[in-house]
């Protein structure tokens, strides 16, 4: 289970004062996220008296807590053995239920519980909404649905429950509803640290830092014991400020419940501070004082990112390896793909393998600027490399996941397909048609008619088909009129050459080609091939510009333009 599962588990009302106090000491517990004290409170009162449908279902709740399904499943069995319709037990069999993926199962115990408390009791609601919240299979619309039905309930004063209700509208990706919930779950408890700590995380996850880290500082300040908010400030100033993030560290771990394991942060703090060396041996020696079957499998993620610090590609994809051989799938993350994938990279040989993981990245982030991120990566790699189809391929996917790609971004997609043509020839075809794309967004710029003009050249090298003519016309005319023919001038003289080879070969109208040959010159004094096609063209004579020639043609092997030059052409400005 998430961390997060257990934010919302604050005080509830029991008729019997004395149990109240123990079980409320078992659900303050929760709220702070100390499982292991709420579990040992609710063994004993379950052990004290196994009737008690509520100590059964929190000490379920604890196990969740805890990460360990299997007992909170026993827990719930057990209880129901003796009490198979009790409302309350129902709801946590449903949740069990849920993280197993039987969601119809789920619902029809869902029903009964509600059905069984006549939609009455803000426990039951409160129990039937948290299971559909916090997991992956639950349906968060009907878990806010049966939560509302507690608000209306008469003497409704959970404040907790609103939080939940916070919870679900964030599932849901509903900001502006979650933000409203907190506000009536403060409203009733102005003092609840768990509910201005939600709000930091959505405001955190709209990247408002205005907003989510006076949220998290107001949190700590109502409460330093709520541990969620003192961890959220220890990841704000991780990589911004190490002494600053080692205080919250210490306030953290002394608000959460004492394990050998917390050691973790400290090594992740060595991380932290490029003490990556220290950071390896001090995962090596938890790992020993632990045992390799009980550590969270974390501490070797972090190993792999401390050895991948030192360039040591081997013993960083040993690290993850182990990391994915040991984690839950629901405890790996995208950025764990991303890492796999930079240590594919940096490994010889096995650089290729480094584009699946960057993709695996992308299909599991839902984050559109980390897909980004991973995006740009494998651009910039496979630029690295060299490799010219996996530059064109990774920006086509760049490409189409960009809301608003820019002229630029179609320039650099089609050339990339344009130069991956030297190593296939079919590439040039898909580079024509993003090419032709460009022509069609922007029909006043030069750009895309040079490049549809060169794609075609080098599909129809022979020049026969004379594929590219109307698009070095086109280039031509808006080129030479152009405030910035200046800067043309490279390309205006390959259009120019291109048309001199198409003259001379295809059409044999010779005098054409002088006149193409003379434009060229016009255009570069300096160009030493236009002046000896001309030369002879004209039988060998020197001429002026109006020559007509003799009607030979140039020596064989110079057919100008039967090939164009590659690399030929600059970038447009972005519009």
């Amino acid at each position: 289970m998430k961390r997060s599962l257990s934010l919302f588990f604050t005080a509830i009302v029991l008729t019997s004062a004395a149990a109240a106090q123990t079980l409320e000491d078992g659900k303050k517990f929760m709220y702070y996220e100390r499982f292991k004290s709420a579990k040992d409170v609710f063994e004993k009162l379950v052990a004290a008296k196994p009737s008690d449908v509520d100590a059964a279902y929190w000490l379920g709740q604890a196990y969740l807590g805890l990460e360990d399904v299997p007992n909170a499943k026993k827990t719930y069995q057990t209880a129901m053995a003796s009490n198979a319709t009790a409302p309350m037990l129902l709801a946590g069999m449903g949740h069990i239920q849920l993280i197993e993926g039987d969601a119809t199962g789920a619902r029809n115990n869902f029903e009964m519980a509600v059905n069984n408390s006549k939609s009455k009791d803000i426990d039951v609601l409160h129990a039937v909404g948290r299971a559909n919240v916090y997991t992956k299979a639950g349906d968060a619309n009907y878990g806010i649905m049966q939560m509302m039905k507690a608000t209306t309930l008469k003497g409704f004063k959970d404040a907790s429950l609103w939080i939940t209700i916070a919870d679900g509208h964030m599932k849901n990706v509903n900001g502006g509803e979650a933000v409203l919930a907190l506000k009536n779950a403060l409203t009733i408890n102005p003092g609840l640290a768990a509910a201005k700590y939600k709000e930091g995380v959505i405001y955190e996850s709209q990247k408002n830092r205005e907003f989510f880290l006076p949220a998290y500082e107001a949190a700590v300040s109502m409460d330093a014991s709520y541990s969620p908010a003192q961890y959220a400030l220890y990841r704000y100033w991780y990589f911004r400020d190490v002494a600053k993030a080692e205080g919250y560290l210490n306030n953290f771990i002394t608000a959460i419940d004492p394990d050998p394991q917390n050691d973790y942060y400290r090594i992740d703090l060595k991380y932290a501070s490029e003490k990556f060396a220290e950071a390896v041996s001090m995962s090596d020696g938890l790992i020993a004082k632990v045992g390799a079957n009980v550590i969270k499998p974390r501490i070797y993620r972090l190993k792999a990112y401390s050895y991948f610090k030192l360039n040591d590609m081997a013993n960083a994809k040993a690290s993850i390896d182990e990391f994915f051989r040991k984690a839950k799938p629901e405890d790996i993350v995208p950025k764990d793909y991303e890492l796999l994938g930079d240590i594919m990279a940096g490994t010889p040989g096995s650089e290729a393998q480094s584009y699946s993981y960057y993709e695996k990245a992308m299909e599991a982030d839902t984050s559109a600027d980390n897909k980004a991120s991973y995006l740009q990566k494998a651009v910039d790699f496979a630029r690295k490399q060299k490799d010219k189809k996996a530059t064109a391929y990774w920006l086509e996917k760049q490409y189409n996941a960009k809301k608003n790609p820019n002229n630029v971004d179609l320039y650099n997609l089609g050339r990339a397909y344009f130069d991956a043509g030297s190593e296939d020839y079919t590439y040039y075809s898909k580079a024509n048609v993003f090419f032709k794309t460009y022509m069609e967004k922007y029909p006043d710029q030069a750009f895309g008619y040079y490049w549809c003009a060169r794609t075609n050249w080098s599909i129809d090298t022979s020049m026969v088909n004379g594929m590219a003519n109307e698009c070095f016309d086109k280039f031509i005319q808006i080129a030479t009129t152009s405030k910035d023919s200046v800067s043309f001038r490279p390309q205006i003289k390959i259009a120019y050459k291109y048309f001199i080879g198409y003259n001379i070969f295809v059409t044999k109208d010779y005098k054409k080609a002088i006149e193409f040959c003379d434009k060229v010159i016009a255009l570069d004094p300096e160009d030493k091939e236009a002046p000896e096609y001309k030369r002879q063209l004209t039988g060998g004579k020197q001429t002026g510009n109006t020559s007509a020639g003799s009607g030979t043609t140039p020596a064989a092997g110079n057919k100008t333009g039967s090939k164009p030059a590659t690399g030929s052409g600059g970038a447009p400005p972005k519009k």
